[in-house]
Parts: structure tokens; C-alpha cells; sequence
């Protein structure tokens, strides 16, 4: 643990040493006393011969009066008063470590606190001081820096030498804690030499506190981590640190930069604070319930707002079952700017289990989640939440973001790319969610075979329906879209179904009727959409995303949306690429139903309509509904068409002129043919008259023939 001696700025005259050689003051200040006296106290105790006027130093740092080995040897040399001592070292065995000036307060009674107050064995009144400073070094404690004895109490008591708050300096070398270090209502910061991420270099605080925290924020009002390691060992609960607050106070506007944090059992636990900045943090390598957690008490433990800016977060490689981000009850203003979220189960996850206020005003941008085996974004309650210019991404069977019923709304996540992972890539059951801008592709990962959990049993489920058992849990839930196939003798439970759950081994089949005995074999998996809109959702608006198939990787997912709600908008979205089709729409439609304008699906603008009652004639017959294309663009892409009797065929004109591909024939069946090349109309130049062109009719009557166009602009 090496002091931080600065230079102290001072007029840089020079002055002789007793070899006639000359050391400047910056010199003599670079060094210190400790320094100068290992050179041999040349520059401490002048001769006679080289005594200079009475003035000669006026205004210059005066020289010691004795040098003393080590705190055990000051704690036996009481002094007189005004004398000053240079300590060589802290310890006898270590010369320059934790060393200084010091000098003797001869009506001081404070209690020996072992870094800046020194008593004397037998001296009642008298103290060994050093020099008043609001910047202190952990040398000056005694701590070494090899982080095998425990610094707890000097790190306390440099803590508690600051009554009104200040910086505890800590060079390179590890500093161990096996009890909690408390910090209450001074800012205190801790400095260190350098964040890093190796075991052996820079400053390392080592929290070895078994169930209790490492480091305790107290209703601090500033002060925080700089430039530091912090890392856990051997810990079986509690957090690296923890903010509470008092009856009266939060904590206020602390900091945390530069730090790394890692390999505890939680990470942080922030609680009753306001105002409280990460910036350039990371975490890894945690085995318990969370990373961080926000709240998790009640609305008088609410932490915000809470700012990380280009920090790292992650649970570590197989901690699966520790999750990331908890932000559990009242807390808002939380703002993620280039944040990255990585392995460990949810990423960020937004409950209430407080039985009080719930969490709200989350904003996430840039940065993104991979990595975990939970939902990278689960939003369970609370409201408000922003996410934008982010990936999502998992390794899991699950969602990459759900929006609960339990969370009141006001959702929206624009611009990112959300991929890969098993389920739905947005389940949406809340009210007031928007995406847009957004590329969605390649989720519904885990509907394949190689997924699978083996079939058991396929019984009936006591009301006519099927009943299926799985070897294993199958994790599932309620409304979950899964296939079955090669089941032999109960070959009705083959195929695409909703299931009810009714255990984690059993469900129900909807709509299924049991019909035959089982066999034996069978594998069931789940399906994941790019978007699942529950029956739960309302005023959920989809617009001008691309949700279908990635250029690259495997794309399972079979519909761009799937929606059992009424109250949605799904518009001006790319929808091709998708397994299966573009959405499937299971839900009661309303007036607030709309999905309209969208790519990969075929849909339709209006329709040019013709009918003829009686006989049926070669020539051209005028649209009901349509007589001149103007100010507009319009694509052809489908044409349905009948005859009372007869035969003829049909095609458009335009002006006189026949126009797009060949003439479709027509009978006394209905028939609808989408066009394999749709061709446009123009009609922006100039109005253009639009016909019905029918040719070759032989015996025909009654003819209805529709052109269903789209509106290209």
C-alpha cells in the first residue's frame, strides 16, 4: 500500500546540504520527511558551521525534530510541545509505507484512532498528530497492502477521523474487509490507484464478510467508489455495498466510477437514495438472487433517480439463476445510457413484491442484453418505461421482452433489434405499448425437435378433451401455441394447438376432442411469434417495423404477429419471412382492430367493381364504383370473377388500351386469382379512364368481376 505523498507548491530556492550540493525545495518536498530522513537526515539537522541567520527560513517548512521508526515506537515517545517527528514507516519492517510528519498536541486528549491520532502509553494529555488533511492515505492506518490480516477497523477508523467527510486514499495492493465497513452521513470517497480486472494489480478492497455487507452508505450526502476493485470472497449472503437510509435522510448525489465489482453473492443494494451515478462500472461473477437491486422494501427505501452510464452488468457465465437488474417497488428516473446487460437470468426486471408502490420511469438506451437465460427485458409491474436504440437478445426459451398485465402501461421500444430468442420476441398483456422502428426476427428458437419434451401419455381430460403428460416439466404456460408430432394411436393431439396448463408435467389440448387410445411416442414443442399481443392488451400500436426472418442465423418464428386482443393498430410493417404467415388474428375484433398497410401480407386497398344482370357481350363496361384513376398510383394484384352462365374472358383497360397480362378466363364458378406479377396503373400525370375489357363470351349471363388493387401512392 504505497502513501500518496504530493508535492506541495512552494518558491523553488534551493539551499546547500552539508556535502555543499544543492537540493531544490521541490526536491525536498517530492521526497517528503520520511524521504529525506532515509537519505540520512542530511537535510533535517543542519551543523553549526552551516547555521544560517535567524530568518534565514522564514516562510519554509521547518525540519523535524527526530525521526522515529514505526507507530509502536511513537506510541512509547511522548514529546514537548510544538516538537515535530518524521515517522520513518507505520510498521518497523516496512520504512516508507504509511510514514510522515507528525506532530506533538500537548493538550490534546482524543482517542488514539490509529492513523491520524497517536496516545502514549502513560501520558494522559498529549497526542502525536498529523498534519490536518481532509485526504488520507490507508498506510497511514497501517494497512500493507497484502490483504491477508484484516483492515476492517483501520478502513473504519479512517472513516470515522473524517468527521465532515474527505477522500481515503488507497495505493496499488489489496485491502481486506471481514466486517462491514460503515459510512454514515459524511461524504466519504474512496480512491484508488486504478480500476482493473486482474486479481494482482492496482487496489483491490477483498470483502470477506461471510452473510453481511461489505461496504455500508448511510444517509451519505456525496462521496462514493473511484478508481478501484472491489471483490468478494468466500461471501454466503449480503451485498459488496449497500445504501440505507435514516428516519430523516437519503442518500444524495454519491458516484461510483471507475470501479469493478466482482465475484460476490450479491452485488449492490440500493435503498433510500437520490441522485446516484455509476459511470464506467462493471459487475461479473455473482451466484445469488441479484447483481442489483433497487428497493426491495418499501416507498420509504425508494431509490431515484439512479443513472449508469456505459457500464457493464453481468451475473456471470453459469450463474443462471441470478438475475441481473431488480428494481423491486417504488424507484423511478432510472436511466440506462450504453449500458450492456449479460448472462445470469432476467436483465432488468421491474416488479412490486413490496405490497406497496410499484417501480416506474425506466429508460434504456443504447447498449443491450445477451446472453441470459431469463427475460432479458421482464417489466412484471409498475409503468412508464422506455427502451430505444438497443439490442435484445437471449439464450433462453423465454421472451426477450414481456410486458405483464400487472404493468400499467406507457411502454415503448423504438429503433432496437430484438432476436434470437425462444418464445415471442415482445409479449405484450399491458395496456399503452408501442413499437416502432424496430427489427424483429429469429425468436420462436426453441420450436424444433432438438427442444422438445418427450411425450408420455395422451388420456382424456374428464370433458371430452385431450390430455397430454410430459416426461419432464415443460416449463409452458397458459395460451402457449406448441406442435406435436409422431404420437401414434391419439394421432388427434398431432398438430399445431393452444394449450391450458395443468401442471408442470400436463396440459390441455384447446379444442381438441380425445378420440382414439394412445399408442405410445410423441414430442411436443413450443412456437414463439415476433410478436404476441395477449387478449389483456389494449391500444397497442405496431408500426414500421421490420418482423420476419434476419439475414443470418436460423428463423423458427412462425408469425410476425400474433393477436388475441381487439384494441391494436398494426400498421406500415414489414411482415415477410415469417414460417408460417405474416400474423394471425385470434381475438375479437372490434373497431379498434386494425391491421392494415402492411408488407408480406395480402392486403387490399379497395376494388374496382363491374356487373353485368343480363346477357353477357364482347366490349368494354364501366365500373360501378370507378370511372377515372387520378392524382393516384394503384397496383393490381387480384382478381375474383363469376358468370350466371356461360364462358368469356376478362381483363383491365385503361383509356382504350388493354393493360396488364393476359385475359382470364371466367365460368359459372367463382374464381380468385392473385397475380404473380400485380402491375401498376398511373394516374398522376393525367386522369385515366378505367374499363372492364371482356372478349370470347359464349353464351355468357350475369357476370361480377372485382379488381382488388393496393395504393401505392
Amino acid at each position: 500500500m504505497q502513501e500518496d505523498n504530493r508535492p506541495h507548491q512552494h518558491p523553488q530556492h534551493d539551499e546547500p546540504d552539508r556535502s555543499g550540493a544543492r537540493i531544490s525545495r521541490r526536491a525536498l518536498s517530492t521526497l517528503g520527511v520520511a524521504g529525506a530522513v532515509l537519505a540520512g537526515g542530511q537535510l533535517l539537522t543542519p551543523t553549526a558551521a552551516q547555521a544560517k541567520p535567524a530568518d534565514a527560513d522564514r516562510g519554509r517548512p521547518k525540519a523535524a525534530d527526530a525521526t522515529i521508526a514505526s507507530v509502536a515506537q511513537l506510541r512509547t515517545t511522548p514529546g514537548a510541545a510544538g516538537q515535530r517527528v518524521a515517522l520513518i514507516g507505520y510498521h518497523a519492517d516496512r520504512p516508507g509505507v504509511g510514514g510522515g510528519e507528525l506532530h506533538w498536541d500537548a493538550s490534546s486528549t482524543e482517542a488514539d484512532n490509529g492513523g491520524t491520532v497517536f496516545a502514549v502509553s502513560g501520558v494522559a494529555t498529549g497526542r502525536w498528530k498529523r498534519p490536518a488533511n481532509n485526504r488520507l492515505s490507508l498506510a497511514w492506518f497501517g494497512c500493507t497492502g497484502e490483504g491477508v490480516a484484516d483492515d476492517s477497523a483501520r478502513v473504519q477508523a479512517a472513516v470515522d477521523s473524517l468527521p465532515i467527510g474527505g477522500v481515503i486514499e488507497a495505493g496499488p495492493g489489496k485491502v481486506r474487509l471481514e466486517q462491514t465497513v460503515r459510512v454514515q452521513n459524511v461524504p466519504i470517497l474512496f480512491q484508488g490507484a486504478g480500476v482493473t480486472d486482474n486479481v494482482d494489480y492496482s487496489t483491490q478492497y477483498v470483502v470477506a464478510t461471510g452473510a453481511a455487507d461489505g461496504f455500508q452508505f448511510v444517509a451519505v450526502r456525496g462521496g462514493g467508489l473511484r478508481d478501484l476493485q472491489v471483490r468478494g470472497e468466500g461471501l454466503t449472503g449480503g451485498y459488496l455495498v449497500a445504501t440505507e437510509r435514516t428516519e430523516l435522510q437519503n442518500n444524495y448525489m454519491m458516484t461510483f466510477s471507475n470501479v469493478r465489482f466482482r465475484d460476490g453473492f450479491n452485488g449492490m443494494a440500493l435503498r433510500g437514495c437520490n441522485s446516484i451515478r455509476f459511470l464506467n462500472c462493471v459487475w461479473n461473477g455473482f451466484r445469488g438472487d441479484q447483481v442489483i437491486l433497487l428497493n426491495g422494501v418499501g416507498d420509504f427505501s425508494r431509490a431515484d433517480p439512479v443513472e449508469f452510464v456505459q457500464c457493464g452488468i453481468a451475473a456471470g457465465t453459469g450463474n443462471n439463476n441470478t438475475d441481473n437488474l431488480v428494481i423491486d417497488g417504488l424507484g423511478g428516473s432510472i436511466k440506462f445510457i450504453a449500458t450492456a446487460v449479460l448472462f445470469g437470468r432476467h436483465g432488468i426486471w421491474l416488479r412490486n413484491r413490496t405490497g406497496q408502490a410499484g417501480p416506474k420511469f425506466l429508460y434504456f438506451e443504447g447498449g443491450g442484453f445477451e446472453n441470459g437465460h431469463g427475460v432479458p427485458v421482464l417489466l412484471e409491474a409498475g409503468a412508464q418505461a422506455q427502451f430505444t436504440n438497443t439490442y435484445i437478445s437471449a439464450d433462453n426459451e423465454h421472451d426477450a421482452v414481456r410486458v405483464g398485465a400487472g404493468f400499467t402501461g406507457s411502454a415503448t421500444i423504438t429503433n432496437s433489434v430484438i432476436r434470437g430468442c425462444g418464445r415471442n420476441g415482445i409479449d405484450i398483456g399491458s395496456t399503452r405499448v408501442t413499437v416502432t422502428g424496430c427489427l424483429i426476427g429469429n425468436n420462436g428458437r426453441t420450436a424444433h425437435p432438438s427442444f422438445s419434451r418427450p411425450v408420455t401419455t395422451v388420456a382424456a381430460n374428464g370433458s371430452g378433451g385431450v390430455r397430454v403428460t410430459t416426461s419432464a416439466p415443460h416449463g409452458w404456460e397458459t395460451g402457449d401455441r406448441i406442435t406435436i408430432g409422431d404420437v401414434t394411436g391419439s394421432t388427434e393431439a398431432n398438430g399445431k394447438w393452444r394449450i391450458t396448463v395443468v401442471s408442470e408435467t400436463r396440459f390441455d389440448l384447446v379444442g381438441v376432442v380425445f378420440s382414439r387410445a394412445y399408442a405410445g411416442g410423441g414430442a411436443a414443442w413450443r412456437n414463439g411469434a415476433g410478436i404476441n399481443i395477449r387478449s389483456t392488451a389494449s391500444r397497442v400500436v405496431v408500426t414500421g417495423n421490420a418482423i420476419g426472418s434476419l439475414a443470418d442465423g436460423i428463423s423458427r418464428q412462425d408469425y410476425g404477429v400474433v393477436c388475441d386482443a381487439a384494441d391494436v393498430l398494426v400498421t406500415g410493417n414489414d411482415l415477410a419471412g415469417n414460417t408460417v404467415g405474416a400474423y394471425q388474428i385470434t381475438g375479437n375484433e372490434t373497431a379498434q382492430t386494425r391491421f392494415v398497410g402492411n408488407k408480406g401480407v395480402a392486403q387490399y386497398d379497395g376494388w374496382l367493381n363491374a356487373r353485368v344482370d343480363g346477357p353477357v357481350t364482347d366490349g368494354l363496361i364501366d365500373f360501378g364504383n370507378f370511372l377515372y384513376l387520378d392524382g393516384q398510383r394503384i397496383r393490381i394484384v387480384r382478381v375474383t370473377r363469376r358468370l350466371t352462365a356461360g364462358t368469356c374472358s376478362v381483363r383491365l383497360d385503361a383509356d382504350g388500351t388493354a393493360v396488364g397480362g393476359g385475359a382470364l378466363s371466367t365460368d359459372g364458378t367463382v374464381q380468385a386469382t392473385t397475380l404473380a406479377a400485380p402491375y401498376a396503373l398511373d394516374g398522376v400525370g393525367g386522369p385515366k379512364r378505367l374499363r372492364l375489357r371482356v372478349s370470347n363470351a359464349v353464351g355468357a349471363t350475369g357476370l361480377e368481376v372485382q379488381f382488388a388493387y393496393q395504393l401505392v401512392s
